[in-house]
């Protein structure tokens, strides 16, 4: 039987090839990976108290302790959906309560669409309180192609109760945060916290 030498330095050059050709593969993949990811979602940062109870929000747009969250980049918004909608002012993120045709009413704190009571457990008794003046609404019907929006801590969001937003058309909306977003939040918070990306514009509440 006959022996052949084991070449050491074709193996080297082989065993490199193929770890540079894994390599070049990942980082190409991650690049595919982020432009398409970045064209279908974008960071939220989450400034302000009106969504306590579901987001937490930093007390200002360059301090700690505020939510991260991704929305999903979409123009169809759906009752219920946390949205980011983008006003004259600055962007607001909020929960769509009722779309145009739609009639909403608040007696105290209880929300009615369409004269239907709207059961809210993401709304906590603690930010909703009955006697507080914002939390009564008339009946008022949603004008067609607009939305009207609240957040979940009624005692102090300033909303489409208010004669500073009001409704507004859904073209507004910038995005829906994405479900998946809200399932892993704490994740997604630590993973932006630790790798302390910068946040151009921070979204309010």
């Amino acid at each position: 039987m006959q022996n052949y030498p084991f070449n050491y330095k074709n193996y080297g050059k082989k065993t490199l090839n193929i770890f540079t050709t894994v390599l070049l593969c990942l980082i190409v993949g991650f690049a595919v990976f982020r432009i398409a990811f970045g064209l279908t979602y974008f960071r939220v940062y989450v400034v302000g108290a009106s969504m306590e109870g579901t987001l937490n929000g930093a007390v200002a747009e360059n301090a700690e302790g505020g939510d991260y969250v991704y929305a999903f980049r979409t123009s169809t918004p759906h009752r219920g959906d946390i949205i980011v909608i983008d006003t004259a002012d600055k962007p607001i993120i909020k929960r769509v309560i009722a779309l145009g045709g739609d009639k909403v009413e608040l007696k105290e704190g209880v929300l009615y669409v369409n004269g239907i009571i709207v059961e809210e457990p993401y709304v906590s008794g603690d930010n909703n309180t009955p006697s507080e003046p914002r939390n009564t609404f008339p009946e008022t019907e949603i004008p067609a192609g607009h939305m009207f929006f609240m957040g979940d801590n009624r005692d102090v969001s300033i909303d489409s109760r208010s004669e500073k937003y009001g409704t507004l058309p859904v073209d507004n909306m910038m995005g829906v945060v994405a479900n998946w977003s809200m399932s892993f939040k704490s994740a997604v918070t630590a993973f932006n916290t630790f790798f302390d990306f910068k946040v151009a514009k921070a979204f309010t509440n």
